[in-house]
């Protein structure tokens, strides 16, 4: 299964298939090479073969998840026509699917050289820049990206809504709510954006309110609105029920709810994270502990929790009581 994160921009090489043709070139095509050749090296060949077959052929093989083989190819369309923007896209997707943001970065810059108006382009420099940790950056070439095509809104909505919680950008964020529930109006996760809006906003309670009638309403709630629940009513500082809320987003969760996925790259260390903090704002010491290195143990940095942590063990530590030593008086009384 692909990370979430590289679900939307996978399909953007292939919606370029069709686009802007790479410029003609007499230069000698490369000799295609096994598939999973360390190194694609160009050699002359008495025949022709186009950048674009190229490009189409490694963009098949990257929806085949034979990365490697769409490196290659992709690599020869770039080589044949370094100015065919839509090949730099589908390579960048690639080292994304890799876990090479940086890679990816590069090649996203150099499509957007080669053509300033490429909107998956922008797109993919958005992504990119967001896994980076440049949430501010990230936001304006998901801007420049929607600008160029609104028909993107859709693929980069997650990206999208990721990039504005990692910059706390609560009006951003509630101006995406508004944009999810007007594209989604009777999807139950409409008042999960809206609730979480809330929250960054500083007004736990008119998120509590939000999610409650989002749960109610909904026939099976989904684990992320608990989930959600259980923050706000960490903001409120009512922790028996943000314990509530989240041990039911954890058993959601257990019966295999998937939900948490629109909220985080890490779900599940965020999810037990949370229940963590919830158990020792409950005073339940001992079990925030035990789901705190559960969080770190899945993912979650440890610095993250470092600070909670310690706090758990000193809970845990019985209070010194005085010694009773026996009372004497200079009169011996």
């Amino acid at each position: 299964m692909r990370p979430a994160h590289l679900i939307l921009f996978c399909a953007l090489p292939l919606l370029l298939v069709t686009c802007a043709s790479p410029p003609t070139t007499t230069t000698p095509t490369p000799q295609r090479l096994p598939t999973r050749a360390a190194t694609p090296t160009l050699t002359p060949t008495p025949f022709s073969i186009a950048a674009r077959t190229y490009y189409e052929e490694g963009v098949a093989r990257q929806e085949e998840g034979d990365a490697e083989g769409a490196l290659q190819s992709i690599t020869w369309a770039i080589q044949l026509a370094p100015d065919f923007a839509p090949a730099y896209v589908a390579r960048g997707t690639v080292y994304l699917a890799q876990g090479k943001p940086r890679s990816a970065l590069t090649d996203a810059d150099a499509a957007l050289e080669a053509d300033p108006t490429s909107a998956p382009a922008y797109a993919l420099r958005g992504e990119t820049l967001r896994l980076l940790g440049r949430a501010r950056s990230a936001l304006e070439a998901f801007d420049h990206a929607l600008a160029l095509d609104p028909d993107l809104k859709a693929d980069t909505f997650r990206s999208r809504w990721l990039t504005a919680r990692a910059a706390c950008d609560a009006s951003r964020m509630l101006a995406l709510s508004r944009e999810y529930a007007a594209a989604h109006p009777d999807d139950p996760l409409r008042h999960y954006y809206r609730g979480w809006a809330f929250i960054e906003l500083g007004t736990p309670g008119v998120a509590i309110n939000t999610l409650v009638e989002g749960i109610g309403a909904a026939p099976d709630p989904p684990a992320l609105l608990w989930f959600a629940l259980g923050r706000a009513y960490a903001e409120n500082g009512s922790w028996q029920e943000a314990v509530t809320s989240s041990e039911a987003a954890r058993a959601l969760v257990q019966a295999g709810d998937t939900s948490m996925v629109v909220h985080s790259d890490r779900p599940i260390a965020d999810l037990f994270g949370a229940l963590g903090r919830a158990y020792l704002g409950a005073g339940r010491c001992v079990d925030a502990e035990t789901m705190l290195e559960y969080a770190i143990s899945v993912g979650a940095p440890a610095s993250e929790y470092a600070a909670a942590l310690k706090e758990t063990h000193l809970c845990q530590t019985p209070t010194p009581t005085a010694t009773p030593y026996p009372t004497v008086t200079p009169w011996g009384g």
